[in-house]
């Protein structure tokens, strides 16, 4: 009975595999690539020099202002800027950029935070104005925090 049973089931086997079909597609791979010419700003730095006193609550600095009583002092980290904070790349109202909602500035595990933003400058400059908004947690140790980020314009 065993034996019968085996036969049985490799010649069912054969069978399958005999008259299997196999499918097949061809895919094609592609890839688009452009090149990025550099976008000309004025500085590739914005920079603040921030005094603040010890066990600090958090502080928001808008516009270089900020209404915290914990910010003692706040300056330009860009010499000969006439904005502190500031920075103007070539653009006009007609290109689109853009640029990251926030941007980790950070001193080891320490992190403040950058908002970046723009406008287009009203003095006759062409270009955007890049400037941005800081906050600076409680309790926030002193030293350099910095961090990077890429601004695109698509014209």
């Amino acid at each position: 009975m065993r034996k019968y049973f085996l036969l049985s089931a490799v010649a069912l086997l054969a069978t399958s595999t005999a008259n299997a079909t196999t499918d097949y597609a061809e895919v094609t791979a592609k890839a688009t690539i452009e090149v990025a010419n550099q976008l000309e700003c004025v500085s590739t730095s914005i920079g603040w020099g921030i005094v603040v006193k010890q066990n600090n609550d958090d502080i928001v600095i808008t516009n270089d202002t900020s209404a915290s009583s914990d910010l003692i002092s706040l300056t330009s980290g860009n010499p000969g800027d006439t904005n502190e904070g500031t920075t103007f790349c070539s653009m006009t109202e007609n290109d689109t950029f853009s640029l990251p909602d926030s941007v980790p500035l950070k001193n080891g595990d320490k992190v403040i935070t950058f908002t970046p933003k723009a406008e287009f400058d009203e003095m006759g400059w062409e270009g955007a104005r890049i400037y941005g908004d800081l906050f600076i947690p409680a309790n926030i140790t002193a030293g350099d925090y910095i961090g990077t980020f890429t601004i695109t314009k698509t014209y």
